[in-house]
């Protein structure tokens, strides 16, 4: 699922691009509307995720943040047949691919709330299924090795967990600063860490520092999320 690039290679330019992670309020607890992408795809083929893409040209907005709110309602429409004004997607979090990824993403995450049990279509091209999951569900399946979630994907499900509600979770993400996960990648053989800002080792990529942890390790192709960090606070 991973394509890293090759030694002599020149560091890839990132993509804007951008994502809406589509919440409502369930039974069981928040549920996040997940699309699986075509196993033929040559990124992430397979991969559940939350509806988004790359920002276009045309995609309306006075800097990078503001197009990919745009695009991310654009490209909701068309992978999912929703439709959402852009002015009602709250910022979320922002991911940077790190510089040894082969292709890289500028991706802006925009939380929405759903009401209702809207009908959602698929191309059945690029992307082939869709579903409703509680948060806590999705991780339970992504640890059993039953659902392929990528680490934007994963990191944010964890953090949806944590509300009982989707305005409990919006309260949440409207009072602090989104998250810039920007990654430094540290490779053994049978596993790799992801290390976030924060982290101790993240300024030394080394990820037996000591100190708070902030990062994503990768064993056997399942990803595991661990921050000892809080939030920065909006305005802070």
């Amino acid at each position: 699922m991973l394509k890293f690039a090759n030694e002599n290679d020149e560091v890839a330019t990132p993509k804007p691009s951008a994502t809406v992670i589509a919440v409502r309020d369930g039974q069981d607890g928040i549920e996040a509307l997940l699309l699986q992408r075509n196993p033929e795809l040559a990124v992430m083929g397979g991969a559940w995720v939350f509806p988004g893409g790359k920002v276009d040209p045309d995609d309306f907005g006075s800097d990078e943040m503001e197009r990919g709110r745009h695009a991310a309602a654009r490209e909701l429409f068309e992978e999912a047949g929703l439709t959402v004004s852009a002015d009602t997607l709250t910022t979320f979090s922002h991911w940077l691919t790190p510089v040894i990824m082969k292709v890289r993403f500028s991706t802006w995450f925009f939380l929405w709330g759903v009401e209702g049990n809207p009908t959602i279509q698929v191309d059945g091209s690029e992307i082939v299924a869709s579903r409703w999951i509680t948060a806590a569900e999705a991780l339970d399946q992504h640890r059993a090795g039953d659902l392929q979630l990528p680490p934007p994907t994963l990191v944010s499900l964890i953090d949806i967990a944590e509300h009982a509600s989707v305005d409990e979770l919006h309260a949440t993400v409207a009072g602090r600063e989104p998250p810039m996960f920007f990654p430094k990648v540290f490779r053994q053989e049978q596993q790799m860490t992801f290390l976030y800002a924060g982290d101790a080792g993240y300024e030394s990529a080394d990820p037996s520092a000591e100190g708070p942890q902030h990062r994503t390790r990768i064993v056997d192709g399942r990803f595991s999320y661990y921050r000892e960090i809080p939030w920065t606070p909006r305005g802070a």
